[in-house]
C-alpha cells in the first residue's frame, strides 16, 4: 500500500484549504481500507466453520494430554522402553562405562 497523504505543510489557519486537503486524506484513507476490505472478504469463515475448528483442536489437545498421561503411567511403572534406556544410558555414561 503507497499512498501519500496530505499531512506536510498544512496551512496554520482553519481555511478552505485546510480543509480540503484533510478531505482528500481521509477520502485516500478509506479508499485504502475499502481495498483492504475487498481482498480479504475470501478469508472470512462463519461462526459455524470457527467451531468446528476450535472442536478439533480440543479434540487433539484432549488425544495428546491422553498420549501423555499414558506414558507418564508408563515411566511410573517402569514399563516405558524409551526413558528406560534414556537413564541407563545416562547412568552408564555418568560412571563411565561407555562414551
Amino acid at each position: 500500500m503507497s499512498i501519500k497523504l496530505k499531512t506536510d505543510n498544512l496551512s496554520p489557519s482553519l481555511g478552505n484549504d485546510f480543509r480540503n486537503d484533510l478531505v482528500d486524506n481521509f477520502s485516500e484513507i478509506e479508499k485504502e481500507i475499502n481495498n483492504l476490505d475487498s481482498t480479504n472478504s475470501g478469508d472470512k469463515i462463519t461462526k459455524e466453520e470457527l467451531n468446528k475448528k476450535l472442536d478439533k483442536l480440543k479434540n487433539d489437545f484432549i488425544k495428546d494430554n491422553e498420549a501423555l498421561k499414558e506414558r507418564i503411567n508408563r515411566i511410573l511403572l517402569g514399563t516405558d522402553i524409551e526413558s528406560i534406556d534414556i537413564v541407563v544410558n545416562r547412568i552408564l555414561k555418568e560412571k563411565g562405562v561407555i562414551d
